[in-house]
């Protein structure tokens, strides 16, 4: 006999090696859902490196899930890129009451105090993280500062030559809310939080929270303003 189900149960699939990756992951998910007598909506994704979050077919998944509902994810590695960005799913999942559940390694996230605890320790975790990176970035510079001063140039990872710091800049990648980024202040003022600020934007929170991790507000204003009002300021003064 199946439980009766007022809530769906989706699992999330993302492949990388052809079929038979996506087959052994949805192999995982059906034991559990047998185990459990769950009916299963697979949604299949494929993997790009290009495409961002709100791209993947994950963030509409959320979008489209109501509270109580639940997505079983068989493979972490499929269904993040890195902590930060596991960080931001489950925090959104948390917010609208979704139940998130990944087979491999074994993490529940749900509206318990256990999850709360778990996104916590994560949060910290990734913080030591960013944290060791810079530090280590900052001592290779050193390092490279010294090899220029004292022989003129540095070996890098190519075997080149380099005579000098500095990198090649990248393109700018715009963001969805740059053209609202004075909508975006108004709402912060009126005491919005991010999930919000989302709704009224019909966009996804993880995409609020780049926007403004891009360009935070101190006291009412930007602490470095977004193109649109660089823009603005610039007519004004002309």
């Amino acid at each position: 006999m199946k439980n009766n189900q007022k809530n769906k149960v989706y699992g999330y699939v993302r492949g990388s090696n052809g079929a038979i990756d996506k087959d052994n992951q949805i192999d995982a998910i059906s034991k559990i859902a047998k185990a459990r007598s769950l009916d299963i909506e697979y949604i299949e994704d494929t993997v790009s490196s290009g495409k961002t979050y709100e791209q993947r077919k994950i963030s509409k998944l959320i979008k489209q899930c109501i509270k109580g509902d639940t997505i079983i994810v068989a493979e972490l590695s499929r269904f993040a890129r890195n902590t930060e960005e596991m960080l931001m799913i489950s925090r959104v999942c948390l917010e609208d009451g979704i139940n998130l559940e990944i087979l491999n390694p074994s993490l529940k996230f749900d509206d318990s105090i256990a999850t709360k605890a778990l996104i916590t320790v994560m949060g910290l975790a990734n913080e030591m993280e960013r944290h060791f990176i810079k530090s280590r970035t900052k001592m290779s510079l050193a390092r490279r500062k010294e090899e220029i001063a004292d022989k003129g140039f540095f070996i890098n990872k190519q075997g080149e030559k380099v005579y000098a710091l500095g990198a090649k800049k990248g393109r700018y990648q715009a963001l969805k809310l740059e053209p609202q980024a004075k909508q975006v202040l108004h709402y912060k003022s009126l005491g919005l939080n991010h999930t919000a600020i989302s709704k009224l934007f019909k966009c996804s929170r993880i995409t609020v929270d780049r926007f403004l991790k891009r360009y935070p507000i101190k006291k009412g204003v930007y602490i470095k303003n977004p193109p649109s009002i660089e823009a603005e300021i610039k007519k004004k003064n002309n």
